[in-house]
């Protein structure tokens, strides 16, 4: 039998009861340093890893459904890519400029442009630049080669920038939704369309001897092209003579607004420069008349053209669709004349709707090789 407590042991134990809750508190009461350091080490809810979402079979082999779907596929597309009003002040973008011709300059080094509905083009001038939920759209009012090197964003000369959830659109009258002839261009989660090439990296010799070098293009939905401006030598990505680049985890759609096929989603030419060392990695691709070009420039590469090469060059896990061409490309995917100096260095690539290993040849398509 418990014998029943007096009115004063029931008090003390009410305040050893309290004494006991407060030194559970939290530390800014406790004023405890060893008691803060756990708390500032805790999991919250915005540091803790949510779960990645399952994506459905599918995927793997349904290109109707991988189309239709790129996002739940996991793929870069409209509503993955380009600005987010929701990470702007009173949750839009900000107006800026009324005439699709002008140019807005950009000339401080370190400059942050965030959260800007831009009618004109970008022009980069100043290194270390941040652009960032941004849509930019705008025309050169040139048709054709007239149009050569014109760009919804430039980054010129000496420049460097990082632009990241961007949407460009040429308005069916620019040569390229990034036109980058700076030292470095760090591109992320690009919506690019209304052009002749996604993303350009120039290679003139005149600026410098690494103008365009440095490129890195991930997450980004590169679709929608136009064959009116520029040379009619439609690619989602393009160099003429640049070195040290990833492709990364994009999504290439090579479709054009006449109807026509584009010519590759990536080319990689030593026009100019020597190409070296590129990376191009885990993209879905459709389109192009050859998907991919990589080669010494004509012609041949026993006598390319100015001497130059294509070396260290790969091509890893990437996707190939048959949703424009039974060949992926109007002929295939990879371009048979000529090869990367250094031979091709390719694996893991695939056909995304039977699954073909295509690493060591072109696909195959009603029975044929396609080329």
């Amino acid at each position: 039998m418990i014998p029943h407590s007096s009115p004063a042991i029931r008090a003390q134990r009410v305040v050893f009861a309290l004494l006991v809750a407060l030194a559970v508190l939290s530390p800014a009461v406790r004023g405890d340093a060893a008691a803060s350091d756990l708390a500032a080490n805790a999991p919250t809810a915005s540091s803790v890893s949510k779960p990645a979402a399952r994506v459905p079979a599918r995927c793997a082999s349904n290109g109707d459904y991988v189309w239709n779907h790129l996002r739940t596929c996991g793929w870069a597309a409209s509503g993955n890519t380009g600005p987010r009003s929701s990470a702007c002040p009173n949750g839009r973008l900000v107006d800026r400029g009324t005439v699709a011709r002008s140019v807005h300059r950009i000339r401080r080094d370190g400059a942050v442009v965030a959260c800007r509905d831009f009618l004109g083009c970008l022009s980069i001038e100043a290194r270390n630049v941040t652009v960032r939920d941004v849509r930019v759209r705008c025309t050169s009012g040139k048709t054709g080669e007239s149009a050569n090197g014109t760009g919804v964003i430039t980054i010129h000369n000496g420049a460097s920038a990082k632009l990241t959830r961007v949407r460009t659109d040429g308005m069916k009258g620019v040569h390229a939704c990034v036109w980058h002839a700076g030292t470095r261009a760090t591109i992320t989660k690009l919506d690019c369309s209304g052009v002749d090439d996604g993303v350009f990296s120039w290679a003139n010799t005149a600026y410098s001897k690494t103008t365009g070098d440095n490129v890195t293009l991930r997450d980004s939905y590169l679709h929608g092209f136009t064959t009116r401006t520029a040379n009619g030598h439609v690619d989602g990505y393009q160099t003429v003579g640049s070195s040290h680049g990833v492709i990364a985890h994009n999504t290439f759609k090579m479709t054009t607004d006449d109807g026509n096929w584009s010519t590759s989603a990536v080319a990689i030419w030593n026009a100019y420069r020597s190409s070296r060392d590129f990376v191009v990695r885990g993209n879905l691709i459709a389109g192009g008349g050859f998907s991919i070009y990589a080669q010494d420039y004509d012609p041949s590469a026993a006598n390319p053209e100015g001497g130059f090469s294509v070396t260290d060059t790969h091509f890893t896990d990437n996707v190939f669709s048959r949703r424009l061409f039974g060949c992926v490309g109007s002929y295939g995917v990879w371009f048979p004349r000529g090869a990367p100096t250094d031979r091709w260095n390719r694996s893991g690539n695939k056909v995304l709707e039977t699954g073909q290993r295509i690493d060591a040849r072109n696909p195959t398509y009603q029975g044929r090789t396609c080329n």
